[in-house]
């Protein structure tokens, strides 16, 4: 799969994800630019892609604050002359656990407002520099959550609704120009916490309250999809290498399940 010549920006790239994704697009071909909030760990990212042959580049950006991400996007396609792939793998602490009788209302926005906040501002932010004769391509990654219903995750069950939601929305607008939208829903990954995610974290008080490791919970949640085990970083990032490839031409307003069969639709 062939992405010469390509400049893909990745949003969140400084996570176990959008490391991953950074070094398999540029494995193909593309220029990487990462995007996130600090520095240090951006830096160790891209050396991971330079480590492997590939060409990259880091920027900072709050993707939370609306102006910011536009000034830095324009000024990232004026050096470049324009975005070809848009990858968001941006993520915030949030609430899984507690029951509505528990939740405070701001505990509750917590999986909502920034993740939509997010998209929204990455999306328009770049969408100007994008289409036309070349195309374009906007990939989110999100959780199962939103075709899910499982208590005490009202949050991040509504929030991941509203990001596939947003997904087909605005492939509508986008489309006749020549860009695409996509999501890509994925389960737990079996080998993020190991690489840093945020998820280690995020999963620890679930494990701890059934006497569990995160690495013995991530086992359990394996055995509760059809093919007893979780996606990868490497398939992960390889499925979004492709999705921002020309074999995908054809692919928009869609949301590619990867949570080996916890979710079928």
């Amino acid at each position: 799969m062939s992405l010469d010549k390509k400049t893909a920006v990745i949003f969140g790239g400084s996570g176990a994800i959008g490391s991953a994704v950074g070094q398999a697009l540029a494995r193909d071909g593309a220029h990487i630019y990462l995007g996130a909030r600090t520095q240090e760990r951006l830096a160790e990212a891209a050396q991971g892609i330079r480590a492997a042959g590939g060409t990259v580049d880091t920027f900072e950006v709050d993707t939370l604050d609306e102006q910011a991400t536009v000034e830095r996007t324009e000024m990232l396609a004026g050096q470049t002359g324009g975005i070809d792939i848009v990858v968001n793998a941006t993520s915030f602490m949030h609430d899984q656990g507690k029951e509505i009788a528990d939740l405070s209302l701001a505990e509750f926005t917590q999986g909502i407002e920034p993740f939509l906040s997010s998209q929204f501002n990455i999306c328009k932010a770049v969408a100007p520099h994008m289409g036309g004769d070349h195309g374009g391509v906007i990939i989110t990654v999100v959780a199962p959550g939103g075709r899910m219903a499982a208590p005490g995750h009202l949050g991040h069950i509504v929030g991941c609704a509203g990001i596939e939601a947003f997904t087909k929305a605005l492939a509508s607008e986008l489309g006749p120009r020549n860009i695409r939208v996509l999501s890509l829903r994925s389960h737990a990954i079996s080998d993020a916490v190991a690489a840093g995610s945020y998820t280690g974290e995020l999963f620890a008080p679930k494990a701890e309250a059934m006497g569990l490791t995160v690495q013995d919970w991530l086992g359990g949640a394996a055995q509760g999809t059809m093919l007893k085990r979780l996606p990868t970083l490497s398939q992960v990032a390889q499925t979004i290498a492709f999705l921002a490839s020309g074999h995908a031409a054809a692919m928009t307003a869609s949301v590619v399940n990867m949570t080996a069969g916890l979710t079928t639709e």
